[in-house]
Formats: structure tokens, sequence, C-alpha cells
């Protein structure tokens, strides 16, 4: 029989060039955006050089493997504008600058986009989250407000912000594969993302439909705290760790460390809005690391066809999880009622779902929300839950961690679940 070749590797470095063909170390790529374009369809590895960072929006072709190579601390994969030339901040009016994130004459880092949905400011490694959504509010240094029309964004400070700072960087919500930005999208499945290092996003770390995907090893933090336009409430901020649309089966996310995230660490959710059948099946999320999240799993499904299957075979199981509701973002958000551990939503389909063995300590408002009593197939058991005296364990309900028996019994969830009160 004739020998199936090895599917091409492929390699990006900051020292590369992308006129090379990529196939070797020497012969590297530069950019992500080559990578978009000259990937083939049908199974690849690409692979970014260890210490270096890479700036834009990965979208994944079927079968694309993505990793590391050389030595060193994880590549970055960010979308991050850094804001550092001083000819491109103007002064708008005393003590407010304004930078037109339209043209790549202002800024370094990603600058092929032109959104300026921003999410966060990181100035000098500190972010600063303090988002405006009218001019007039800009009060404090480090306050911004985004004109998205006019790819604009205004920044409270008393003096040109490159001048008055050694880097400042603007996270953007993104927006070249779809309306949902993301670092990494994963759009036709069989694909495997390990060893890198996602962040400085105003939206989501890694998010897609494609089928049969691995993630490990990764660092996904700093993401989310874009405007989400047009949703929900007005002036409502989003930005998820890893998400997923319907419809999406056999993803295993697996030894991440996943932090400061805007919103959930990880989230299976949404609707058709045609009404079609909706599911999240065989998806597995184990022996993460998560911490400092304003949730760490969310679900949630809107959908009234009596055919969807709905949540089939979820298992959050091994995860570690600390200080839910903490971190950067955590003072900004303006429902700090959803500061926990595990969210729902409407669960308006089928649910067989799994939560056990996990560790979770510290969660900041209660350890669960949940807008309406979850189902018999919202399975909680054999956890570990650490919550300061006087914390609720479910915030729609009145007991506290002291009162964890009479929960467990009214309830009939977290069976052979430890509940313990710290100071």
């Amino acid at each position: 029989p004739t020998a199936i070749p090895a599917p091409p590797t492929y390699h990006v470095s900051n020292g590369g060039d992308d006129s090379n063909d990529g196939l070797s170390p020497g012969a590297a790529w530069a950019t992500i955006q080559k990578a978009n374009d000259a990937l083939p369809g049908d199974g690849s590895c690409l692979l970014f050089r260890r210490g270096d960072t890479f700036y834009g929006e990965l979208n994944l072709p079927f079968g694309c493997e993505v990793g590391a190579y050389g030595e060193g601390p994880r590549p970055i994969l960010t979308m991050f504008k850094l804001l550092t030339r001083p000819d491109g901040w103007a002064e708008e009016s005393p003590g407010i600058w304004k930078i037109d994130l339209g043209s790549p004459d202002t800024h370094l880092g990603y600058t092929a986009t032109t959104d300026a949905n921003i999410g966060f400011l990181d100035v000098d490694g500190v972010v600063r989250p303090a988002l405006k959504f009218d001019l007039s509010e800009l009060s404090t240094t480090w306050d911004f407000y985004c004109d998205i029309p006019n790819n604009t964004l205004f920044v409270k400070s008393p003096g040109n912000p490159a001048l008055l700072s050694d880097s400042i960087k603007a996270a953007p919500k993104g927006n070249a594969y779809g309306a949902t930005g993301t670092i990494i999208y994963c759009r036709s499945g069989k694909n495997e993302i390990h060893d890198v290092h996602i962040t400085g996003t105003g939206a989501c770390g890694i998010r897609g439909n494609g089928s049969d995907v691995h993630v490990h090893d990764c660092l996904i933090d700093y993401i989310g705290g874009s405007w989400l336009a047009g949703q929900y409430a007005a002036n409502t901020r989003y930005g998820n760790g890893i998400e997923h649309w319907p419809n999406v089966r056999r993803w295993t996310i697996e030894n991440n460390e996943i932090a400061e995230v805007y919103d959930v660490a990880w989230s299976p959710q949404g609707r058709d809005p045609e009404g079609g059948p909706v599911c999240w099946e065989d998806m597995v999320d184990r022996n993460n690391h998560i911490h400092d999240c304003a949730q760490m799993f969310e679900l949630w499904s809107q959908n009234g066809n009596p055919d969807s299957p709905g949540f089939v075979r979820i298992v959050v199981e091994g995860n570690l999880c600390e200080r839910a509701g903490g971190g950067v973002f955590s003072d900004v958000r303006p429902d700090q009622n959803v500061r926990v551990d595990l969210l729902s939503y409407k669960l308006q389909t089928p649910v067989d779902i799994t939560i056990q063995n996990n560790t979770f300590d510290g969660a900041h408002t209660a350890y669960s929300y949940h807008e309406n009593e979850p189902p018999a197939g919202y399975v909680t058991r054999n956890n570990t839950i650490r919550l300061k005296a006087g914390t609720k364990i479910q915030f729609q309900r009145d007991e506290t961690v002291e009162e964890a028996a009479a929960w467990q019994a009214a309830t009939g969830r977290e069976v052979g679940s430890n509940f313990i009160v710290v100071p």
C-alpha cells in the first residue's frame, strides 16, 4: 500500500519572513496573517517559536495542530494594540486624549484590525478595565471610551499617554472571523492546540464550532471586557476564555491554566436564531487550574425545538478553581451577583451534565447562580467547596455554607460533596 505522507509542519518566528516557505525554523514565516492565508485545508502542524509574540486572530483550517518549538516560555498569541507612539495621540480636550485605531500608522502590534471596541488597557503591566459608555464619563486617569464607528479610542490622561508610560496596550474585540472576536478560531475542527499563551483580547481566547478539538497545556489569561453590541441590557460587556455556540462535538480541554477572564473560563452556550435543533456533545473539561475569572463554568441553552439533543455527555472533573469573581475585572462588573463558580441561565434543552471531583475555593458572591432551578440532568457531586463564613451556596436561596446539609437535602445536588467554612 502507498504510505500516507505526514502533514506538513510550518514555523512562525519574529525573525521570519512571510516570503519564506515556513517549512523549517530557518525559513519561518513571520505573522499570523501569513498562516491564515497559506495553511492547507486538509491537515498541517503550525509551530510558533517560544519566547516570541505574535499579533492577530488565528483562523484554523481543518486538521491543523498548533504548538511551539524552540526553548523558553510559551509563544504569545495576542490581539494587543501597542499605543506607544506619541505622535499617534492627539489631545481632544484638556486631559482627554484620542488615538485613531483605524490607522496602522498610529500604533504597533495588531494593526491589521481597525476595531476600536476595547475591553481593557494594560499600562506598564497594570490592567485598567474602566470602560465608560459616554465621553463625558471619563473622570479618572486611564478611564477610556470607545467611539467604535469612528475607530477612535479616548483615554483620560494628564498628558500624552505614550509619554506617561513605558508600555500601553489596548485589547480589541477583534472581528476578522465573525461577530464575536477570538484569538484562535476553530471553524472546521480536528484541531489540537497546546503549549501557547493566549492573552490580550477584548472578546474570547478560543472559540469555535468545529468538532474533535483538543486544547491542553496552554495559558489563557487577560481576556474580555469589550462591549457586546446590540445584545441584552445596554452597555453589556463580555468575554470568555473558551466558548462554544451550537452545534459542537467532542472537545477535550485539559491541563491548562485559565485566569483573569471578564466572564467565564469555559462556556458551551447559545441558541439557533432560525429555531433549528442545537447540541453540545461529548465535551470534557478536566484537570485545569482556573482562577480569578468572574465564573468558572457556565451553561445555557435557549431553544424550543423538540428535536434538540441539547447537552449530551458533558463532564467537568478534576479542576482546581480558585477565587471565582476575583481578578482584575471584578470591580467593574455591573452584575456583582454572578461572581460565582457555577452559572446557568435558561436550560431549555435536554441536559446531561456531570460536574464532579473538582475543588472550588473562595467564590466571591455565592458558589452558584442559577436563573432557573437546574433540571435533574444537571448533576454535581463529590466536589470540595470552600467558602467564607456566611457565603450563600446558591444565590437564589437563603442557605449559607454553614447550612450545607440543609441545602443538599432540599436541592438533591452535591451528593458526596464536602463543604468547608473558611475564615
